[in-house]
Formats: C-alpha cells, structure tokens, sequence
C-alpha cells in the first residue's frame, strides 16, 4: 500500500483525501488551518497543522516516507512553489501538483511536479462539454488532442458489433469497454451486439469523437 500526503484541504484536497482513505490508502493531511484539521481529524485518521511554506515545519512531517504527495494548493503560489519543491527534494516518486493557470503550472512543471492539474478548470469543461453534447456521460481529457469519453451509444451503431462497425479503421478509435447496466466489459467483446441501452467508453482524438457524438446526438432522441 502506497503512503500519500495531501498538504492542502480546501474542496479539491479534501475530496481527494476522502477517497484516498476510503479506498483503504494510507493518507496524511496537511493544513494550516486549525478548524479546518479539526474537522477533518474527526472523519480522517492522520491531519496535521502545519505551514506549507515553512521549510522547517514541512520538513518535520518526514516527506521522504511518502510515495505520492499532492499539493492541492492553488492561491497561495509561495505555499505551492515551496511545497512542490520540498516534496522534491525529499525524493518523493510521484509529485502532484494543482494549478490556476498555465503561469503557475509551468513554473510547478519546472521544480518537479510530476503532473499538474486545474480541478476547477476541468471541472468547467467537463459541464460544459455535458451541455452541448447530449448523449455524453463523463468525459476526460489526456492531453490537448486526445481524450476519453464515456457515453450512450452512437444511435447507428445500435444492432451492430465492433467488427461490424470498423470503429478503429474507420475513426482511428479504440472502444475500451461497453457498460449495461451493473455490467462493465472490459475490454469490449468485438462481436457482442450494441443494445440501445448500452454505455460505451471510447479514446482517440478528440475533435474526432466530438464530431461522432455530436452527429449521433443531432440523429437521434438523446
């Protein structure tokens, strides 16, 4: 089992030191927040008070016991740039850090997260893309050109298999599982029968897929 620091517990931190930690993941939380810790400390097992920004104080905590540290600190840019860096020199494997904007995630990028992420910005994207595409269930994005989208199935290819359809060889998409119900396969079956009721999970790139769902979506009732 992998040991995690999350240092910063507003929303985004909180949530993903909740999951961590109901998911069975050793997790220690740190916040310079007393009130916010102490609610926390009901809920979690390991939270601590402590300045992100103060080298000594992070410094005790012990950082190098740690396999995966997440800096969810977003406003505070002295408390990110330090935490970041210090997570780094403690030899931490697997550094995340969050971001604002694209100033803050180059300069993370730069003294060693090994990811950075914008919660709030794919959050933004992710309702938006809800919005104007119908059919879409969840959506996730690997870099600027390639994504994952998880939705109801194309109303075409309804009564149709992979095989038939030639998904890879026609779009240059890969159809990673199909969804019924409580049952995921995964991978998909080449030969199993598109049900209307059907979720598919596909990846390529994404001006490709938005342009298929959004075609199904104008062809059919979803």
């Amino acid at each position: 089992m992998k040991q995690y620091i999350v240092i910063g517990a507003g929303r985004f931190g909180k949530s993903l030191a909740m999951t961590l930690y109901e998911s069975g993941q050793d997790v220690l939380v740190v916040d310079n927040n007393k009130e916010v810790v102490q609610n926390l400390s009901e809920v979690l097992d390991n939270v601590v008070v402590a300045d992100a920004s103060d080298e000594y104080t992070i410094k005790k905590i012990g950082l190098s016991n740690f396999d995966v540290a997440i800096i969810a600190i977003g406003t505070n840019l002295r408390a990110s740039i330090m935490a970041t860096l210090l997570a780094k020199e403690s030899g931490i494997p697997m550094i995340i850090s969050k971001a604002t904007d694209n100033l803050q995630a180059e300069v993370l990028r730069k003294i060693g997260a090994n990811r950075v992420v914008f919660p709030e910005h794919d959050m933004g994207v992710k309702v938006a893309k809800s919005l104007t595409i119908n059919n879409l269930v969840d959506y996730m994005e690997l870099d600027s050109k390639h994504s994952i989208f998880e939705m109801k199935v194309p109303h075409s290819w309804i009564g149709k298999s992979l095989i038939d359809l030639d998904v890879r060889g026609k779009y240059s998409l890969t159809v990673i599982g199909v969804k019924n119900k409580d049952i995921f396969d995964v991978p998909a079956n080449p030969i199993q029968v598109f049900g209307e009721d059907d979720i598919v999970v596909v990846a390529g790139k994404k001006d490709v897929i938005e342009k298929l769902v959004i075609k199904e979506s104008n062809m059919s009732s979803f």
